[in-house]
Formats: C-alpha cells, structure tokens, sequence
C-alpha cells in the first residue's frame, strides 16, 4: 500500500503543476483589412509536407478569431470558405524549415478578394523547434495592394501539431 500524502502536500504539488507553463494556442494582435480591425486571439502551427523542400516539413501557422481544428488550419479553401460564409478572420503563414515565412494569406470578410504573398510578411520567431512555434507576425506598416489594404500585427505561441499524412512522419 502506497503512503497517502497529507492534504498540505497535495496542495503544494496541484499548486506547482497549476503554475507549470501550458503548451498555449494563444495569439495577441489584430488584422486590419479595408478599414475593419479584427483581434486575433487563438493559434494553431500544424506541421505539413513542404512544397518546396522535399524530405523536409514545413508548418502552417494560423492565427485566428476563433478556435480551429488542424483539419481546418491545413486548408486555405476551408478557411477562405469559412471566412465568406461565417465572417472569420485570420492570418495564415507557411514557414520553412528555416522558419522563413513562405507565403502569408490574411483573410477577412472585409476584403473582396483574397491577397497571398510572402512579400509583405515579417516573422520575428522567439522559438522555433520540432514541439513548439512562437513569435511576433507583422507587416512593415499598411499594405495597399489589388484593391486591397491591410496590415497585422500579433504575437503567438503554439505546439506544432504533427500532420498524420505527412510523409516523413515516421509509421509505426
């Protein structure tokens, strides 16, 4: 029979776990688009086949108004779709291995045609690694392009969420 710990010592112990820092999906910031300010408040880094480097993966980040799923975050038609039928908005950034964002897709229901670029993202990573992604995603001031104008600025943290259909994620 295992010793049983006195009620002071749980406490302690619930106390010590409770302050243990939590792996977030959070994101502080706001997508101005056409004028309308959106605060972004929940992320997501999903790990996926890179189009670019093959053998290697990249990590799509999503940073949104709402909670989504990784199925959600891994689709740009999904979010697109979501952001015309239920007013979401978000940014969507696909990092290299590197951590060099390679393209940068800000959606919101605000604008009337979906801009995609890595042109006009910029990505200052306070970590970057196998578990976790976190950082600073902005624009170097108001971008005015086809028709279009925005900017973003947020700051997240994230575990890196592995894509099941990934071809280099190892098979048991």
């Amino acid at each position: 029979m295992r010793p049983r710990l006195p009620p002071i010592a749980t406490l302690a112990i619930a106390l010590a776990v409770a302050a243990l820092p939590a792996l977030a999906q959070e994101a502080k910031g706001a997508l101005v688009a056409n004028g309308k300010t959106a605060t972004l408040t929940h992320a997501i880094a999903i790990e996926v086949d890179s189009t670019t480097e093959p053998g290697f993966l990249d990590v799509v980040v999503v940073l949104s108004d709402r909670k989504l799923s990784a199925a959600q975050a891994r689709d740009v038609a999904t979010l697109e779709a979501m952001t015309r039928r239920d007013g979401l908005a978000a940014l969507r950034v696909v990092l290299n291995p590197d951590a060099k964002p390679m393209s940068a897709e800000p959606l919101h229901p605000a604008f009337t045609t979906f801009v995609s670029s890595a042109l006009w993202v910029r990505f200052a990573p306070s970590a970057y690694d196998e578990k976790r992604v976190a950082g600073r995603l902005y624009t170097p001031g108001p971008q005015s392009e086809f028709g279009q104008r925005w900017s973003y600025d947020a700051t997240f943290v994230a575990p890196i969420v592995l894509d099941p259909a990934a071809k280099t994620v190892p098979r048991k």
